[in-house]
């Protein structure tokens, strides 16, 4: 049997992780499992931005995916990076993806904390990262879970699901 694994690096909190589970498992059809975390590789840091390159930290996990793994979602509290790019909510490589929780809480914003906001803009990262493991690309429609995400607000906008074109697209997959 193939599994979708979560794999949190550092501290992330259970009770998210478990959130995810189950709604990964209803959208993607895939049981899903968490992997033992791990400590962000040292390598990624980049001092000059105190930022974590996303790219660097993807290529470390897919050395170490699990034989049974279908997808391998890694989620992490750090910012993230790619070059030429400030900042970035996620990203895909293969059959691997990584999202940070940073920049999707309120309070990163100096906003009051909204747990049910965070937890539904991390589900919708997470759909949307491994939507593109799955073969899918940025969609159009805006409120298609396949939009790109500039900024936040791109993310709030977008609904959990995907378009009808998307849909048809992950179900011939």
């Amino acid at each position: 049997m193939k599994y979708i694994y979560i794999q949190p690096i550092c501290e992330v909190g259970e009770e998210l992780l478990g959130y995810l589970v189950i709604k990964l498992e209803g959208i993607y059809g895939y049981p899903c499992r968490i992997a033992p975390p791990f400590r962000v590789p040292e390598s990624s840091y980049s001092a000059d931005r105190d930022q974590y390159n996303a790219e660097i930290i993807v290529e470390k996990i897919m050395e170490k995916m699990p034989i049974n793994a279908e997808k391998l979602l890694c989620v992490v509290d750090v910012d993230l990076f790619v070059p030429d790019l400030n900042f970035v909510f996620g990203l895909a490589a293969g059959n691997a993806a990584i999202i940070s929780l940073a920049r999707l809480r309120p309070e990163y914003y100096g906003e009051k904390e909204n747990e049910y906001l965070f937890r539904e803009r991390t589900l919708k990262e997470a759909i949307h990262e491994l939507g593109h493991t799955f073969g899918l690309h940025h969609c159009h429609d805006i409120r298609c879970i396949m939009h790109f995400s500039n900024r936040l607000e791109d993310t709030d906008i977008k609904g959990p699901g995907f378009c009808e074109v998307c849909s048809a697209r992950i179900r011939r997959k």
